[in-house]
């Protein structure tokens, strides 16, 4: 009964938003409710534990929804602009082969705007442009939605990977290198998946020598951002580089015939920046963040105003103990900071270039407000419960039934599942990180396995499965016409999707033996 109990927020949760469609700020709202009730009630955690896990919770929201904003006014800065219209026709334009086209743009465009912003906005304004290439509505959705899909824990600045550090109290670089490693390989299983959507077999065949070359180098550059503290910056590092060496690419003999006559494009209506202007807030953003959080001097002068608050000790009535501890942030050398650097630098060389009318400043002000703040609700709401589950001993109670109930050699197919569920039901990586990872931890501690890869499974499959959340799809349905028909949509990605996650199980079984051998 105390499993049954303990598992009852999370198991609402997902009933919430998967049986009733519930958005994920009203979803959360009832669990955190729930877990505040059952951990006061049954698990014994009194007024210091609870307002200490609430202290906790808030802490995490600020440092998560930080980046959250200012990603998403990065990306309305740019965006009314014209600048992400005039990426994606250089990207179109490189080539006359239609496959190469549609990975250029629904692979490796997208990983990119999925490594600076994220939140939906890849598969946004990726399907409208594949439209506009000749793609079916339904392909126009389902293509990008599976081509970003593992650039989601680097993604978005970090904001995924730095709830997991954060919920977990395990240090980045710890974690970093065997994550990197399951989302390196998810990079080129993306790159397949997404010329298989499109043309099937003969997608697959042309697309292939691609997909090996630049899969392999965003692989190999994300897991060398990561493991060298730049987990902040993978992702859009690793996208950069893709789009680098993908015009290498479009050189190669085999890309040079056309499949398909090439598209022309039509004159703007309105003035629209150079190449090099459109990508500049992307390039500022980069040299930033390597700056601020690569060159030591450069990171201890921006860390050296620190928002941070000690934690006392807190224990139960039923004797478990929460260790002491110190959260915070910095908050000039913050990614969210970096971001909002970046956003202001490129507002400031549009404007002079004169590529905003009047009043843009208050639509990029006001799109933030209504776009930040329904995950900023839902991100708070799920911390709160996460962060309750974990100090009234909740989730370790979950995670003893588990160890028991479950063969250690199978624990990589349940640990998939569980992070495709947090985020599957959540519609978010960052959410299934903050509800799911130190139960998956705690499980990997009591049955023996390997912490690192264990997370790594975790976090791998949440990212993966958010490309079948309701909210991301109808984000994206919306943009092609397909609104009122998002079902069609997510049956089409459970296939890709599930294809995805087996993979990850299985890679996960095999690293899961290594250690246990070794």
């Amino acid at each position: 009964m105390d499993v049954i109990l303990a598992a009852l927020p999370p198991l609402m949760v997902l009933i919430l938003m998967v049986g009733w469609r519930c958005g994920g700020s009203k979803a959360g709202a009832v669990g955190w409710i729930l877990a505040l009730l059952i951990a006061t009630l049954l698990f014994g955690a009194g007024i210091d534990v609870q307002a200490y896990a609430h202290l906790r919770a808030l802490i995490l929201t600020v440092d998560v929804v930080f980046i959250v904003w200012a990603a998403l006014l990065l990306y309305l800065v740019v965006d009314q602009a014209g600048a992400l219209q005039v990426i994606a026709d250089w990207l179109t334009a490189l080539t006359g082969d239609d496959v190469l086209r549609v990975l250029l743009l629904g692979w490796v465009f997208t990983s990119f705007l999925q490594g600076v912003g994220g939140f939906g906005v890849p598969v946004a304004i990726a399907a409208p442009l594949l439209v506009g290439l000749g793609l079916p509505p339904l392909a126009a959705v389902v293509i990008p939605s599976i081509g970003h899909a593992w650039a989601v824990t680097f993604g978005s600045l970090g904001s995924s990977y730095i709830t997991l550090t954060g919920v977990t109290g395990l240090d980045g670089y710890y974690l970093a290198p065997e994550t990197a490693f399951i989302l390196g390989i998810m990079a080129i299983a993306c790159g397949v998946m997404a010329a298989f959507a499109y043309a099937g077999w003969r997608g697959l065949q042309r697309g292939l020598p691609a997909i090996v070359i630049i899969g392999a180098t965003m692989a190999m550059v994300q897991y060398l951002a990561a493991t060298n503290g730049l987990w902040n910056i993978a992702s859009a590092l690793s996208g950069l580089a893709g789009l680098i060496i993908g015009l290498g690419v479009t050189r190669l003999p085999f890309y040079h015939a056309s499949s398909s006559p090439s598209t022309s494009t039509q004159q703007p209506e309105t003035p629209r920046p150079s190449f090099l202007l459109a990508i500049s807030g992307y390039i500022i953003l980069v040299i930033l963040a390597v700056f601020i959080k690569g060159v030591e001097p450069v990171k201890q002068i921006f860390s050296s105003f620190e928002l941070s608050i000690d934690v006392p000790q807190v224990i139960t009535s039923k004797g478990w103990i929460t260790e002491a501890d110190t959260i915070g942030f910095s908050l000039l050398g913050h990614t969210g900071a970096i971001l909002l650097y970046s956003a202001l630098i490129a507002s400031f060389l549009f404007d002079r270039r004169g590529y905003y009318p009047p009043n843009t400043r208050q639509k990029i002000i006001t799109g933030v407000r209504k776009k930040g703040i329904p995950p900023a609700i839902g991100i708070l709401t799920m911390m709160c419960m996460a962060i309750i589950m974990a100090n009234s001993g909740m989730t370790r109670e979950i995670a003893q039934w588990m160890s028991r109930a479950v063969p250690a050699d199978l624990y990589a197919l349940v640990a998939t599942t569980i992070g495709a569920l947090g985020a599957f039901m959540t519609g978010s990586n960052t959410n299934s990180n903050a509800v799911f990872a130190v139960l998956q931890m705690d499980t990997a501690i009591l049955m023996s396995l390997s912490v690192p890869t264990v997370l790594a499974i975790q976090t791998t499959a949440g990212a993966i499965a958010s490309l079948l959340a309701p909210a991301k799809i109808m984000v994206g349905a919306s943009t092609v016409g397909l609104s009122g028909d998002e079902g069609r949509v997510l049956r089409a990605l459970f296939i890709y999707g599930g294809g995805l996650l087996c993979l990850i199980a299985l890679i996960g079984f095999v690293m899961l033996q290594i250690h246990a051998s070794a």
